[in-house]
């Protein structure tokens, strides 16, 4: 009878062979699909350890010995080039890049040796190495250390990535909930999570329990990211970035008075405010830009500068202010609220109440009351 945990981690590599399939055969510009499908078959590959030895099926497949060790070397580089083909579309696998997967290759020479032996002899290193206390050799602490430092550089770094695409991307859209997925955080901080915890195991084994000892949790673990990468990579694989917006370095304004600045914006709040733009639900900064008859960067500039807030606060600040017009108007009683911030502007629930708490530090609902209670 398999361990329960073998059992899970069995299923997790089937798993991953039928997410990576699937993941590779749907286009996706810039290849982040690629990536991703790379990223759950190398992961599903990284357990089979702990299908393999506790079960005695290594004894069958004798070849897929060590196979995991080089997988564990593209986690890492994976999730980072996952991270960055998805959110710039204009991220190329260009040569330089190419030296994230040098570890993989040294790995694979440094193996050579071992994956050319015959089964019988593999057979008879995991009969006399693996019940010993792991790790008990150089090579499965360098595998081991190496993994926890590459996922931390990786992760932090990705987590870097996003946390910029964020910002710059509230700096283009009014509506960022299209673009802005909350799902890529989450995995990263799990990532983050499951690190932390292997800072655990690690103390732990310096106390001289295996770690062996810790493979089911570890491989549950992993097995638990296969499962959520694939269904959200199934879910999702387009861009998250804007569609048909380049990025552009803007350079900060020289010598610019701040009458000026408050001028120009005051300018500009006032046209948008009387034109009523912002209530194009999925109004963008190059769009603005043309109808005002400015560039991208100049209006840019000019929210940045003179309102000192970024182009997503700008216009769902004015959005907020219609809201709470149709609040103040007669029928104030009988108004819908979630009619009234769609008919302002606002395309999603949660984008309304976050914009709406944070410019009147109150919910819609009692903004309403207060007003009925104000004028009744």
């Amino acid at each position: 009878m398999w361990p329960v945990s073998s059992l899970v981690v069995a299923s997790g590599i089937l798993f991953s062979l039928f997410f990576a399939s699937i993941l590779v055969a749907k286009p996706c510009r810039g290849g982040a699909n690629r990536y991703l499908a790379g990223l759950v078959l190398t992961t599903g590959i990284s357990i089979c350890y702990q299908a393999l030895f506790p079960t005695g099926l290594y004894r069958a497949l004798p070849h897929l010995v060590k196979i995991y060790i080089p997988a564990q070397f593209l986690i890492g580089p994976l999730i980072f080039l996952y991270v960055s083909a998805l959110i710039d579309p204009s991220f190329r696998l260009t040569k330089t890049k190419l030296l994230h997967f040098l570890p993989f290759m040294l790995s694979i020479l440094y193996l050579a040796p071992f994956f050319l032996e015959s089964a019988q002899a593999k057979i008879g290193f995991v009969d006399s190495n693996v019940s010993a206390a792991i790790p008990s050799r150089a090579e499965e602490w360098v595998v081991w250390l190496y993994l926890q430092a590459s996922l931390w550089v990786y992760s932090l770094w990705s987590l870097g990535k996003y946390r910029r695409y964020r910002r710059e991307i509230k700096e283009t859209v009014s509506n960022t909930d299209r673009y802005a997925w909350n799902w890529l955080l989450i995995f990263l901080v799990c990532i983050l999570i499951i690190l932390a915890l292997f800072l655990v195991v690690d103390c732990f084994m310096l106390a001289g329990i295996p770690l062996v000892a810790f493979n089911p949790l570890i491989s549950v673990s992993m097995t638990g990211s296969i499962l959520y990468l694939g269904w959200r990579g199934m879910l999702r694989l387009d861009y998250i970035s804007p569609p048909g917006e380049e990025k552009e370095r803007e350079e900060p304004a020289q010598g610019t008075k701040d009458e000026m600045r408050s001028s120009l914006f005051d300018q500009v709040l006032d046209s948008v405010r009387r034109a009523g733009l912002y209530r194009s639900p999925d109004l963008t900064l190059p769009e603005l830009a043309e109808s005002l008859g400015y560039s991208r960067t100049e209006l840019s500039r000019i929210i940045n500068l003179g309102g000192k807030m970024n182009f997503y606060d700008f216009i769902n600040r004015l959005r907020v202010e219609d809201v709470r017009s149709r609040f103040e108007a007669a029928d104030r009683e009988r108004i819908n609220i979630l009619e009234a911030a769609f008919e302002s502007g606002f395309n999603t629930k949660s984008t309304f109440h976050a914009s709406f708490k944070k410019w009147t530090g109150l919910t819609p609902s009692d903004y309403r009351k207060q007003v009925a209670a104000r004028t009744g």
